[in-house]
């Protein structure tokens, strides 16, 4: 099982927006916590989460491929 941690903001009408590398049916588990005012996010706890963003297959797959390398030669 592949676990997904992020950190979203509630905008203005009360909702968060996901948009996850997940085929159309595919269920998947949501749990909310409240951070509150006084919980901010730490270094480390930020250094995690981009942790696990790099081992999305977006990352991997799209960004990692060598026709993505094109853009870094501009």
């Amino acid at each position: 099982m592949h676990t997904l941690t992020r950190i979203e903001t509630v905008d203005q009408s009360g909702f968060i927006h996901l948009q996850l590398e997940k085929s159309a049916g595919t269920k998947v588990r949501i749990i909310i916590e409240d951070l509150g005012p006084d919980q901010t996010v730490t270094a480390a706890e930020n250094l995690a989460l981009a942790r696990l963003q790099e081992q999305s297959g977006f990352v991997q797959h799209v960004l990692g491929s060598a026709a993505e390398d094109v853009w870094n030669d501009l």
